[in-house]
Formats: C-alpha cells, sequence, structure tokens
C-alpha cells in the first residue's frame, strides 16, 4: 500500500506576489479616502474633534500658552515629588505611587491606532512628493510650481500664521459646500469655463486682425527684412497668397521692378537656354527619330556668316 504523497503548490509564490500590490493599493489608497471623508464631514463627531483641535491649537500657539505649561509643569513635578517623599517618611509608603498603582496606559491604543495611521500617510505623502519633486508627473509638478508661485506672493502680504487658519477654515469648509451643491457649482464652471475660451478667442482673432496691417506697412518699407518678419506672421488672405509666389521668384523684394529675362537665340544649346531662364528643364535629344531621312544641317560657320 503506498504511502499519501504530499503536494505541493509552487504557485503559493506567485499567487502571493500577485496579491501584494493589491493590498499595497488598497493600504495607499486609505489614507486619501479617510481624509476626503474627514473633510466632507461625513462623521462629524470625528470632523467636528479634528477641526476643533487644530483651531485651539493655532490660538494656542498665538497666545504662547508655551510658558503657561511650562510653569504648572515644574510646579506639578515639585508637588508630586514633595507628596512622594512625605507619604514614605510618615507612612512608609509614598502617596503618589499609593493613588497611582493602577494608573491606565495608552501606549497600545497609540501603537495600534494612531502610529499605524501615521505611518500610512506618510508612505503616501512620500509617494506624492517624490512625483512632484522629481517630475515623474510633469502635469502634476508644473501644478505645484503654479501653486508655490502663488503662494509666493500670498505669504509677501499675509503671515504664515494668518495664511494657517485660513487654509484650515477653507479645508473643512469649501469641500464640504462643494459636495453638497456640486451640480449647480458643476454647471457654473462649465458656463464660465465656455464663456472665457470665446472670449480669449475673440481677443486673439482682434489682435491678429489689428497687428496685420501694421505688418504690411513694415513689408513695404523695409523690404526684406520686411518679408522675413512677414514670413514668420503670415496674414491669411487671398491677395498676399497669390502675390507670395512672384514676388519670392521674380522680386528681389518688395516694391522692386521684376528682373528683364533675355530669350535666347534660336538653334543655341540647351545649356545656354537653361542657363539665361534660370530653368531645369531636361535638353532636348539631338537624335534622329528611326525610319526618318534628315538633312544635313549646314554647318553653323556658314550660317553665321551668311547673316
Amino acid at each position: 500500500m503506498s504511502s499519501p504523497q504530499e503536494s505541493f503548490d509552487f504557485n503559493g509564490a506567485s499567487d502571493a506576489s500577485q496579491t501584494t500590490p493589491v493590498s499595497h493599493q488598497t493600504t495607499t489608497n486609505a489614507p486619501s479616502s479617510s481624509l476626503c471623508s474627514l473633510l466632507t464631514w461625513k462623521d462629524p463627531v470625528a470632523t467636528g474633534k479634528v477641526f476643533g483641535g487644530l483651531l485651539l491649537g493655532l490660538v494656542l500657539l498665538k497666545v504662547n500658552v508655551i510658558n503657561y505649561v511650562f510653569y504648572a509643569a515644574y510646579l506639578g513635578l515639585l508637588v508630586s515629588a514633595a507628596a512622594e517623599y512625605v507619604g514614605k517618611l510618615v507612612t512608609g509608603q509614598g502617596f503618589v505611587t499609593k493613588y497611582t498603582a493602577h494608573a491606565p496606559s495608552y501606549s497600545k491604543f497609540v501603537n495600534d491606532s494612531i502610529l499605524p495611521a501615521i505611518g500610512r500617510f506618510a508612505t503616501c505623502a512620500e509617494s506624492k512628493v517624490q512625483r512632484i519633486v522629481y517630475a515623474q508627473d510633469i502635469e502634476l509638478t508644473l501644478k505645484a510650481a503654479g501653486v508655490s508661485y502663488v503662494l509666493y506672493f500670498v505669504t509677501s502680504y499675509l503671515s504664515l500664521y494668518t495664511l494657517a487658519i485660513v487654509s484650515v477654515v477653507l479645508a473643512f469648509t469649501v469641500p464640504f459646500l462643494y459636495v453638497q451643491n456640486k451640480d449647480e457649482i458643476d454647471a457654473a464652471v462649465a458656463h464660465y469655463s465656455k464663456i472665457v475660451r470665446q472670449k480669449s478667442s475673440e481677443l486673439t482673432d482682434q489682435a491678429h486682425k489689428s497687428v496685420a496691417p501694421h505688418l504690411d506697412t513694415l513689408a513695404k518699407k523695409t523690404g526684406p527684412v520686411g518679408d522675413f518678419i512677414q514670413s514668420k506672421f503670415p496674414t491669411r488672405t487671398a491677395g498676399s497668397t497669390v502675390g507670395s509666389g512672384n514676388d519670392t521668384s521674380y522680386h528681389t523684394g518688395a516694391g522692386s521692378e521684376p528682373v528683364a529675362v533675355e530669350k535666347p537665340l534660336e538653334g543655341a544649346g540647351s545649356a545656354a537656354s537653361a542657363h539665361a531662364t534660370g530653368s531645369s528643364f531636361p535638353s532636348v535629344p539631338s537624335g534622329t527619330p528611326s525610319g526618318v531621312v534628315a538633312e544635313d544641317p549646314e554647318p553653323v560657320s556658314t550660317k553665321t556668316a551668311a547673316l
């Protein structure tokens, strides 16, 4: 009786590798989704706590409460040390140790909830910063440059503290207002974007029409220089389109007279005719077609002497 053979799944490693990116993508998108739900007030209690905590922290930072915190800290520590010493001296057990033996611990909550969230946020922020700084996404890098340019002017007139308060208030109000009035806001943005595109197109056409006559005048006054400038800004008119070829082929500049071309003499070679006219047409073959008897031509010297 044969013993049962163990079967090993060699595709386990590949399956694990295939499922790993999915979990990574889930952990990467988790901070963005939680942040979106936080800013859109899907959980009013949690959003209110974060929003109130940020505003309270900014206000306390402005009041310079750190000085009072250190003052209260050194008084509390002195009282705690004195109570512990007096308790051990009188009863053999410190008062602080006696009443704080079962103090609650918050490290487990911090390790299980807060630190993993901070780690996921740091990973997501690092990937975003690398995409912007190293231009992995050119469009995103250009947007970040535009935002930096706007903040450069904003921080020239507003302090960093004022900008922080305004940013916090806008961050917790604008997304909520957009979600509540999404259809109206999208319709208004589309309408005004269409108006801006039409106005910009009209201004561009008007600028082109106003500049075109000045370019023609400049071309007539400056000759070749004007022709060069006008070639960089072409005017789409019938007259300029028809006359451009003649000016380029037979004229030396705007307003110049055509160059007279001497008609070649009959009987001259094709090379002389091509040199006089400047054309590149092939020369006519000098051979006589088969079946036709050609007369002996007179010598060129005799014909010239007769003339």
